[in-house]
């Protein structure tokens, strides 16, 4: 059975829409959004919707006008409204461009939808982007609930997003695009610089395949038997919300004494459901490594002391209940000051209202767009683990890279004219053996490597956003 027939089979039965209800459909030019549009285009007319295309133009090469225009064109013989939107390439972030297109470009969706008085929004991901999504978030060490990837059929504010070529293979959708001659182009967002899912699909998928040729479908039954199990776990998982948390979209509050009775490894699944509640229309980026931080803290941390989340949240506790919450909200009361603490593994410490350090493994870290970042780069075998912070005390020597032997804390200052309120402050990460790996801002130790080395396994990173 061809594509088109399928196709129109699933719209029938899965009845998406009605016959007079208007649909916005995502098209970047790129064979998989043309393909759709052409079948939606060809449904018969008892269920096919008002169609109106809405075309991001990245302005990412010299042929982005010439692609506009062909999607203006190819719509005006077919007499369906475009609505495009230009993303000026000087409005573009300097990192974290793959999140920052897909906010602009659900955003934009959505406002079109509010324009036109449309509640559905189409767009094209298909069974290969549903695998290499599961893939990546499994590698990432996702929950459970994002192991079931791409959903058919979500909500963006009032809208529905409905992805109908989900099923579909993409050696199917090029099939039909070349048995029905459907011109496409190379989709522009291509260029946005996506190395992680290119990877994926060019790299380890394919490799992958060549262990079990069936590897995509067995992610693929992987993810439906995960969601089967939530399926079944929710109302369980729901009551314990009710009865341990109180949660608004911006913190939640848990009760710590009725958490603890809860069976331990349904904890995991209870508090991650907990911050997917929490966000609402947020995107916090809360791993399962984050979860079990919290978990042990919940049992070992004590009163009155705080543990740093990904940005910009913050966990703190107070005796029988623990408070997670915009760390925007915390006041200066709460801050604890650090005399001279443990740094833990791919976690942000907080060292004052301005300052953070962060101790990552490589695969870990992310570039850090602040430009008063300082980075140090390590070797696993090199350090004596752990690595603890903390101020400088008298009599502190360090071995200085290029320098043999080794240096007094107070001589380098002085070499270096720092003032004696910017002494008092100043930070070293010292190891398991208090041996000074950083006198972070001013000297490194011969323990660090250059960024380009291939051996690096971990990165220190400072930020101060005073300076």
């Amino acid at each position: 059975m061809g594509l088109g027939k399928q196709f129109c089979e699933q719209i029938v039965t899965q009845r998406y829409w009605k016959k007079d209800d208007t649909v916005i459909v995502g098209v970047s030019g790129g064979v998989d959004s043309m393909v759709l549009f052409d079948l939606l285009y060809h449904l018969p007319e008892n269920y096919r919707p008002i169609i109106h295309v809405a075309y991001i133009n990245h302005k990412l090469r010299q042929e982005s006008d010439a692609e506009e225009h062909f999607i203006k064109e190819y719509m005006k013989k077919r007499s369906v409204p475009v609505h495009v939107y230009i993303w000026d390439k000087k409005d573009h972030p300097t990192s974290g461009i793959e999140q920052e297109a897909r906010k602009i470009r659900y955003q934009f969706f959505s406002d079109v939808a509010k324009e036109i008085n449309s509640e559905i929004i189409l767009t094209a991901h298909h069974f290969d982007d549903q695998v290499e999504t599961i893939l990546m978030r499994f590698i990432r060490g996702n929950s459970l609930d994002e192991l079931i990837g791409i959903s058919v059929e979500r909500m963006n504010q009032k809208q529905r997003i409905i992805r109908p070529l989900l099923p579909y293979k993409k050696e199917c959708i090029k099939a039909h695009a070349e048995q029905r001659k459907i011109p496409w182009k190379e989709d522009e967002s291509n260029q946005l610089g996506i190395h992680t899912r290119n990877r994926y699909r060019n790299e380890i998928i394919p490799k992958l395949e060549q262990e079990n040729p069936a590897v995509k479908a067995h992610i693929h039954e992987f993810s439906e038997d995960i969601k089967d199990l939530l399926s079944a776990l929710k109302p369980l998982v729901e009551e314990e919300i009710k009865r341990s948390f109180k949660i608004t979209e911006s913190g939640m509050t848990v009760n710590l004494t009725s958490f603890s009775t809860i069976e331990k490894g349904f904890q995991k699944i209870v508090l991650s459901k907990a911050f997917k509640k929490m966000q609402g229309a947020n995107h916090f980026a809360v791993s399962q490594h984050h979860i079990k931080l919290l978990l042990d803290w919940f049992k070992t941390g004590g009163p009155n002391t705080q543990l740093d989340l990904p940005e910009p949240l913050i966990a703190r506790k107070e005796y029988d209940r623990c408070i997670i919450e915009n760390r925007e909200n915390v006041s200066q009361k709460n801050r604890v000051v650090i005399e001279s603490e443990k740094l833990e593994i791919n976690q942000w410490k907080k060292l004052s209202e301005t300052e953070k350090i962060g101790w990552f493994e490589r695969e870990v870290y992310q570039q850090s767009s602040n430009q008063n970042a300082h980075c140090l780069y390590l070797e696993k075998e090199s350090v004596k683990e752990p690595l603890f912070i903390r101020h400088r005390k008298a009599g502190d020597r360090m071995k200085v890279k290029g320098l043999n032997g080794s240096k007094k804390i107070k001589d380098i200052f002085i070499d270096q004219k720092v003032p004696t309120k910017k002494r008092q402050d100043a930070w070293l990460v010292t190891d398991e053996e208090d041996t000074i790996v950083w006198l972070v801002g001013y000297k490194e130790s011969p323990l660090s490597l250059n960024p380009l080395t291939d051996t690096i396994t971990y990165v220190l990173i400072y930020q101060n956003t005073s300076s």
